[in-house]
């Protein structure tokens, strides 16, 4: 399928696609980009379980590198140096 982008920025999702993820009028998503594919989900309202979901899925996280660390430290610096600001 394909969309067109609008002189504003906005697109429609074809209906067969609108379908399948059961978007509804005024339902709201979550828009990002990773690794060349934009990528758009429906929003969930947060509740007890999902977030409970959310933790023990991040109990599988990798374990943080020495570098990630450091660029952690980095970016923590930044926004330090910006608040000063």
């Amino acid at each position: 399928m394909v969309a067109k982008i609008s002189v504003k920025g906005q697109t429609v999702i074809p209906e067969a696609i609108r379908e399948q993820a059961r978007l509804r009028k005024g339902d709201e998503l979550d828009v990002g980009y990773a690794n060349g594919l934009i990528v758009m989900r429906k929003r969930q309202p947060m509740n007890a379980a999902r977030v409970r979901k959310m933790l023990l899925a991040g109990s599988r996280l990798p374990e943080m590198t020495s570098e990630d660390e450091t660029a952690v430290a980095r970016a923590i610096q930044h926004v330090r140096k910006q608040r000063k600001l």
